[in-house]
């Protein structure tokens, strides 16, 4: 059947409105509505064939496949908007990605029962599976709105025009609400429209965006605020951390506030999380003898081993940072000593003590250096990398430059992890001594191409400060490139 992952996660209820198949292709799709100024509403959807449950024509070394998608969008059971389009790909055998297609259908406001069919064309034989769907759509004309929220898998700066580009960069969509154990980030965009007319061109405003749980409390330390500039299109573009949030159903809300710092639009998308807490992997067998004479039998109260342990998150492995985080809390004394034990020896077999020493003095370290009045040194973003990639060659830092948010750049010749030639930048907009991690080049870690400009955006650090643009002369955000050198060729 056609699996559809869309708003408020209705699965369940569209499968309803879907025949049975003997064989049917697998595929996924989710819509979201844009607005084009001058034009109006559009619905975009995004399309992903899984071409392993496909009919492929094989021709020389690749194997061709060919899907038809037909979207009907009708109004009391007149046909408003009617097309069907081809989407061909060639493959290698061993190689079979699911493909994407794009289709934008321009529509009035109002109410609609779209219909999207789609059938194998390399296979007459199979009957086209049906997907029915109502939808609203409402953009006012005479106030800021939003458009839907679009979750992205990845993203990249434009190269050539093409159907995935939005806003300079190419979008690929990611189609679904649910984020499992592997996904550290949540990537999504959006835009905000009509905040030219209301506040006038190019006058500051704030947009901000936090996670809500299923009890809609906000999450901690999840909201991120940017200033931003009124324009016809206010494109958002945002990689928020999730690697820690618990499994459980959230909402991603995206809020639009005035200079007063008065809330004026809002947009939601739900999604949900599945952070897989898993039993501690292979444990060594560590005898009651051997653990008594050991560095791990010198901890001999719970809590404090506890602590300890939670301070090896950041160098831990996955399934090691689910042990601690969910097997452990509670554990006896002697549970506590065997992963404290196997966790070292691991790492370093003929010599376990002397890795926990050497990293005990690092922790130290990042805690006289980093450490502030709420968070422990390996709590905070430049603790957990100077951990877990080693100290940098060179740390560049700025903190009282007006033009931009104190940051820092760390540059690594050799990370300890055997990366070369990597890039962590750190910036603060609370003013306090916690920097967070904006960017960087290393896999699997933040990656934000708007860097450059969130880290010149000085002057609207938080909503409460919005009230005081007004009066403070505005600096150019894109004046100079120092801290575009800076980032090529620390110093």
């Amino acid at each position: 059947m056609i699996r559809h992952f869309s708003r408020f996660l209705a699965v369940m209820a569209l499968a309803l409105f879907l025949p049975p198949s003997a064989h049917a292709i697998r595929v996924f799709f989710d819509y979201r509505v844009f607005h084009a100024p001058g034009s109006g509403p559009y619905v975009e959807i995004a399309t992903s064939f899984d071409p392993a449950s496909m009919n492929g024509i094989p021709a020389d070394s690749l194997i061709t496949f060919a899907g038809e998608l037909t979207i009907v969008f009708s109004q009391g059971g007149t046909v408003r908007d009617f097309r069907k389009s081809e989407v061909r790909h060639q493959a290698a055998a061993d190689n079979l990605e699911p493909f994407l297609s794009l289709d934008r259908v321009p529509l009035p406001n109002g109410t609609y029962e779209m219909e999207l069919s789609v059938r194998d064309l390399n296979d007459a034989t199979i009957q086209p599976d049906v997907y029915r769907q109502v939808i609203s759509i409402e953009h006012p004309a005479d106030k800021i709105f939003l458009s839907d929220i679009q979750f992205v898998s990845a993203y990249s700066p434009v190269v050539d025009q093409n159907a995935f580009t939005k806003a300079g960069y190419d979008l690929l969509p990611y189609l679904s609400s649910y984020y499992p154990s592997e996904l550290n980030t949540l990537i999504y965009y959006a835009e905000i429209y009509h905040t030219a007319e209301t506040f006038g061109e190019g006058q500051p405003f704030v947009s901000s965006v936090c996670i809500t749980d299923a009890a809609r409390n906000e999450v901690a330390d999840c909201r991120r605020i940017r200033r931003e500039k009124a324009a016809l299109v206010v494109p958002v573009l945002q990689v928020m951390d999730i690697r820690n949030l618990p499994t459980g159903d959230y909402t991603l809300r995206l809020e639009v506030r005035d200079r007063s710092n008065a809330l004026v639009a809002t947009c939601e998308r739900r999604f949900s999380r599945n952070l897989v807490a898993q039993t501690q992997p292979d444990p060594l067998l560590v005898s009651d003898d051997l653990l008594r004479s050991s560095f791990a039998g010198q901890y001999t109260h719970p809590d404090t081993l506890y602590a300890i342990l939670q301070s090896h998150l950041p160098i831990a492995k996955s399934v090691e940072r689910n042990t601690i985080d969910y097997q452990l809390p509670g554990a006896d004394i002697r549970m506590l000593q065997s992963f404290f034990y196997s966790f070292w020896q691991k790492r370093k077999p003929d010599n376990p003590e002397a890795g926990w020493r050497e990293y005990e003095t690092n922790l130290a370290r990042v805690q006289e250096i980093f450490g502030t009045k709420i968070k422990k040194g390996w709590q905070t973003d430049r603790g957990r990398v100077y951990l877990q990639y080693g100290a940098p060659n060179t740390r560049v830092t700025r903190y009282h430059d007006p033009d931009y948010f104190p940051f820092e750049i760390w540059h690594y010749y050799e990370t300890n992890t055997g990366l070369r030639d990597r890039r962590f930048l750190f910036y603060n907009t609370t003013l306090n001594y916690d920097f967070e991690l904006l960017h960087s080049d290393v896999p699997d870690e933040i990656q934000n191409n708007d860097w450059r400009r969130l880290v010149r955006s000085r002057e609207a650090s938080r909503p409460t400060d919005v009230s005081r643009i007004a009066s403070q002369q505005l600096t150019d955000p894109y004046s100079g490139d120092e801290i575009e050198d800076l980032w090529f060729n620390p110093r």
